[in-house]
C-alpha cells in the first residue's frame, strides 16, 4: 500500500483500529445486527396503551426522585445559610471590615 510522506502514522493506525473495532461491533458483513433490548416487558410487542402507561409512570417516578433531590438542596442551603448567620463564621471571614 501506498503512504504519503504528509499523512501521519498514528491517523494510519488509528484508521486501522477504527475499522476493527466497527467489524468486531458489527459482528461482519455477514453477521446481522443485533437487536438491542433497553428492559423487559417493553417494546413493539406491548400494546400501545400499555407502552404508554408504562412510559408515564417513568416520567412520574423521574419527575418525584427531581423533586426529592430539590427539597434536599434547598434544605441544605438553608441549613448553610442558617449556620452561618449563627456563628461567627461571617463576621470573620464574609464581612469586610470597615476603613
Amino acid at each position: 500500500m501506498f503512504r504519503s510522506s504528509h499523512v501521519d502514522a498514528r491517523a494510519l493506525r488509528w484508521k486501522e483500529r477504527k475499522e476493527a473495532l466497527e467489524a468486531e461491533v458489527h459482528g461482519g458483513t455477514d453477521a446481522a445486527p443485533r437487536k438491542m433490548r433497553f428492559r423487559q416487558g417493553a417494546g413493539p410487542g406491548l400494546p400501545r396503551l400499555e407502552r404508554v402507561r408504562s412510559t408515564q409512570r417513568a416520567r412520574r417516578r423521574a419527575m418525584v426522585r427531581s423533586v426529592v433531590i430539590l427539597a434536599l438542596l434547598f434544605y441544605a442551603a438553608w441549613r448553610g445559610l442558617l449556620w452561618v448567620e449563627t456563628t461567627d463564621f461571617a463576621r470573620e471571614h464574609l464581612m469586610i471590615p470597615a476603613p
